[in-house]
């Protein structure tokens, strides 16, 4: 039988302790207490040992459900934390630096007005920004967008998918736009509440996208008639954490059109999905639209995971394990919602001085 004085006592990793108190419980000594003070690492709160009275009896360390949560001292200098990012070594591959590749601006004939309603409109508008990639899941009023897109897109060697729901709708737009290609979708309120997590992983990950949410009345699936309630949520309410976005309210048709193609400039100008706010009287009235000179034909932006050669090195993710890191990340977002504020401001108040 071992000495008592040979046992080996307990340490602690603090980066592999939850803090879950089951130690704590198993210990007849009473040598484990609850922490005080947050590990930065991991943003929890390891426990304490006091091995004054420890007798090694180990059965904090059986007690314990993370593998090197506890073990007995001797082992320190056996186990080493390593950097995933390292164990498998050196890529198989020289990954370039990723190129840039711009956008060009293709001159369009002199056309006559069109008489159109707000859906078309917004859908004419992505198109002319050079949006060729339309995901999305029909819901009243906001269908005839969607239709228009699903009709021309194959004859501009464009893709309309419907998906399953408007929740696979909003992840394959996270795969467009990570992939630096100019995406949106058609919605109304029920069906973008339903897409406010997609939503808050592309601001994450600073995928850029544009979502058309063509607003009807709520709470729930509340009626098809037009309605503003999602202003509030599209504004202050946009996803989980620190989620923001530009939000464009057009007021006419002809607005429609513009502040889409405005919409993909500056989604991929701040790398972030910009959301515009119709509703249903504006999506269904109809009304003259004027087509701009030119249009775009988007590149690929460096930062894009794009699958080539130039682009394999990139890499989007929304998840900051290390408090740290995501801490520092919150603040480059703020920074970057600071400038949206400042320069992206327009806003045509109207009588609003006591509002």
């Amino acid at each position: 039988m071992t000495a008592v004085a040979d046992r080996p006592k307990p340490f602690v990793f603090p980066e592999y302790c939850k803090g879950c108190g089951r130690c704590i419980g198993a210990c007849p000594k009473h040598c484990i207490t609850l922490g005080t003070e947050i590990n930065p690492v991991t943003g929890l709160t390891p426990i304490l040992l006091d091995l004054t009275a420890c007798n090694g009896c180990g059965l904090c360390i059986t007690a314990c459900p993370e593998p090197f949560g506890l073990r007995p001292q001797g082992e320190e200098m056996e186990f080493e934390l390593l950097d995933p990012a390292k164990v498998l070594g050196d890529r198989p591959y020289d990954a370039p630096v990723p190129e840039d590749i711009p956008d060009r601006m293709i001159p369009l004939p002199a056309m006559a007005p069109l008489v159109t309603k707000g859906t078309y409109a917004s859908a004419i508008g992505a198109l002319l920004a050079g949006c060729r990639h339309v995901y999305g899941y029909p819901i009243t009023p906001s269908t005839e967008g969607a239709e228009l897109m699903a009709k021309v897109l194959p004859k501009l060697d464009g893709i309309f998918v419907q998906a399953m729901s408007e929740v696979a709708t909003v992840n394959i737009m996270y795969g467009a736009g990570g992939a630096g290609l100019r995406c949106m979708t058609f919605t109304s309120s029920p069906g973008f509440s339903l897409m406010l997590e997609g939503i808050s992983y592309m601001v994450g990950s600073e995928v850029p996208a544009v979502f058309v949410n063509v607003m009807r009345g709520g709470p729930g699936l509340g009626n098809i008639a037009p309605e503003q309630a999602d202003i509030k949520l599209a504004c202050r309410g946009l996803g989980h954490g620190n989620t923001q976005a530009i939000v464009l309210a057009p007021a006419t048709p002809q607005e429609m059109l513009d502040l889409t193609i405005l919409a993909f400039d500056l989604a991929f100008k701040y790398r972030n999905p910009v959301v515009i706010l119709g509703d249903g009287y504006l999506g269904q009235m109809t009304g003259k639209v004027r087509l701009p000179r030119e249009m775009k034909q988007p590149g690929i932006p460096e930062w894009a995971v794009y699958g080539d050669r130039s682009h394999r090195g990139n890499l989007i993710c929304s998840i900051s394990l290390s408090e740290a890191d995501l801490e520092q990340h919150n603040i480059h977002l703020n920074a970057k919602y600071a400038r949206m504020i400042a320069a992206e401001q327009r806003a045509d108040p109207y009588r609003c001085d006591d509002a």
